[in-house]
């Protein structure tokens, strides 16, 4: 592939956890291909959430599903997932930092390498693909092996690394992107990605955004967690708990969240709940630090994600305070999450987001804490408004958002000759 590095030697491929018990559905064997070491199986971050959530929906429906992934910390968690089957792909160390840039490229080609000679011997229906940095010999691979391939789209992976992070090959990152795409059968998780690929050489788009697990707790389950969370944070039932989940990356704005609290006319009786962790922890600190004792805050730094219902139930609104961005192309889980938690919803206005909440919750514009500051205070001090847009989430998440419902839009992106004897 062009820019792309052979690897020096083979990696090894062993399966750590028991294939799916369940009855599979006949013709109906899926691979899902997670090449980036970025996005811990069984991990916190909202990447693991999705690929977690998507296999063990899957499974659900009765797919078959086999999960290949560079990184593995722990045991998948969601609904379904214990009928996965998790192999994990030795690629060798992964060092950190722009130094490892081709690293990771050689890994990526490493990863193909190996699973190559294992779904040769015992093909699936089709292979499920998470667009990655440096993985481009995709295409190659399914076309070797006559097998149709879904290409998942989450970000632009190149370019969200080199204005983000750091990025010392980004000819070759974007090389491979390009490659991964052409003549793919894309199901990216909102309108922007799904006219990115197009234009880099998708044969075909479908538009799937995140989804989420409805109200997970049930509503003895929301209620004790609300009275125990609440307890640790020390307000009682006539406090506003604001709250945030999520990892603390610096689009996702919870500096801005912080200082719109701060800027509240009347935050007497507001509480924060920041519920994730990550680079913008001391920031958010130092944020935070900045408000004295004027609000009782709470920071709980990584939880699992099966918890986050838990956080979810103690808070009385949940606030996405996304950075403005030139393109804003997230599905925010987040907000997917607090729509089937029946969390009413305070965000950034971009279309993505629109999008998930329909006529629910309430938008600010990206960027300004003071207009942030006035929805938080206009929904602390109208509890029947906060109930009334909880109910129009949960309406729309129940008609639109679970991952059953998405595991089934994805599978309908699967050409229609992959699944011969299901369809």
């Amino acid at each position: 592939m062009p820019g792309m590095s052979r690897p020096s030697g083979r990696a090894e491929v062993a399966p750590v956890s028991t294939p799916a018990t369940a009855a599979p559905a006949p013709g109906a064997r899926l691979a899902y291909l997670l090449p980036d070491p970025g996005i811990p199986v069984g991990g916190t971050k909202g990447a693991s959430v999705h690929v977690d959530s998507l296999c063990g929906a899957l499974a659900q429906h009765g797919y078959d599903v086999t999960l290949y992934a560079t990184r593995v910390v722990g045991p998948l968690s969601a609904p379904g997932a214990d009928r996965v089957a998790v192999v994990p792909v030795d690629v060798g160390p992964m060092p950190s930092g722009p130094a490892a840039d081709a690293r990771r490229m050689d890994a990526a080609a490493r990863f193909f390498e190996a699973v190559e000679p294992v779904l040769a011997t015992d093909p699936p229906n089709w292979v499920h693909e998470r667009l990655s940095l440096f993985a481009g010999a995709g295409t190659v691979m399914a076309s070797r092996l006559g097998l149709p391939r879904v290409v998942e789209v989450n970000a632009p992976v190149a370019s969200e690394r080199r204005a983000h992070f750091s990025l010392s090959l980004p000819e070759e990152a974007a090389a491979a992107e390009r490659a991964a795409l052409a003549g793919a059968s894309v199901v990216a998780v909102s309108e922007p990605l799904a006219a990115w690929a197009a234009a880099l050489g998708a044969a075909r788009t479908a538009v799937v955004p995140n989804g989420a697990v409805l109200d997970p707790l049930g509503p003895r389950g929301r209620a004790e967690a609300r009275r125990r969370h609440r307890h640790h944070l020390g307000v009682g039932d006539d406090c506003v708990v604001v709250g945030f989940t999520g990892s603390l990356k610096p689009w996702h704005g919870v500096e801005l969240l912080v200082e719109a609290v701060g800027l509240a006319s009347d935050r007497s009786s507001l509480a924060l709940l920041v519920v994730g962790d990550g680079p913008g922890h001391e920031a958010v600190e130092r944020a935070v630090a900045r408000l004295g004792d004027t609000v009782p805050v709470a920071m709980t730094g990584a939880v699992p994600f099966r918890t986050v219902p838990e956080y979810l139930a103690a808070m009385d609104l949940a606030v996405a305070p996304y950075l403005p961005a030139e393109a804003f192309y997230f599905s925010p889980l987040k907000v997917a999450e607090a729509m089937a938690s029946l969390v009413p919803v305070v965000a950034s206005d971009f279309p993505p987001v629109r999008e998930l909440l329909g006529e629910s919750g309430v938008l600010v514009p990206p960027g300004c804490p003071a207009a942030l500051a006035d929805a938080i205070v206009a929904l602390a001090s109208d509890p029947a408004e906060r109930r009334r847009h909880a109910a129009d989430g949960w309406a729309r998440a129940v008609a639109r958002l679970s991952w059953r419902r998405v595991a089934q839009r994805v599978a309908d992106a699967v050409p229609i000759d992959a699944m011969t004897g299901v369809r």
